[in-house]
């Protein structure tokens, strides 16, 4: 599992704030605690902890569309509605993030990890909890 530390997710969390991300309500005012088990970079949790590791080291830049998708990715509700909402967050926080840092480049990164995401990670959203 991939551990991050509440004031790191913390401080991703005002910098989502701070870009406008679009998050379900829940994601401003959850605890940061909560925030950091639900999130594990970028990833699936039934990948291989290192292979995600080293997928979240090269892909860090979409951090702060991962942090409110991996939030979505934790609550209760698991409808395909809700799912595929939370996927094209992803996309349109990954444009957020590309404008913010002036990178253009990752507005097409950004849409076809989401889109990979839809395409393959049904199972996952299903299952997807907090950690413990």
């Amino acid at each position: 599992m991939t551990c991050y530390s509440v004031e790191y997710v913390e401080s991703l969390r005002r910098h989502c704030i701070r870009i406008g991300v679009s998050a379900p309500r829940s994601f401003r005012t959850a605890p940061p605690e909560l925030l950091a088990r639900a999130f594990n970079g970028v990833g699936p949790d039934s990948w291989c902890p290192v292979f995600r590791s080293a997928v979240s080291w090269l892909l860090k830049p979409f951090f702060t569309a991962a942090l409110p998708h991996d939030w979505e990715f934790s609550l209760p509700e698991k409808s395909f509605r809700a799912f595929t909402l939370a996927n094209l967050r992803f996309a349109w926080n990954s444009c957020l993030e590309a404008l913010d840092e002036r990178r253009p480049s990752m507005v097409a990164s950004g849409i076809a990890l989401a889109m990979l995401c839809q395409f393959f990670g049904w199972a996952g959203y299903k299952q997807g909890r907090l950690k413990s």
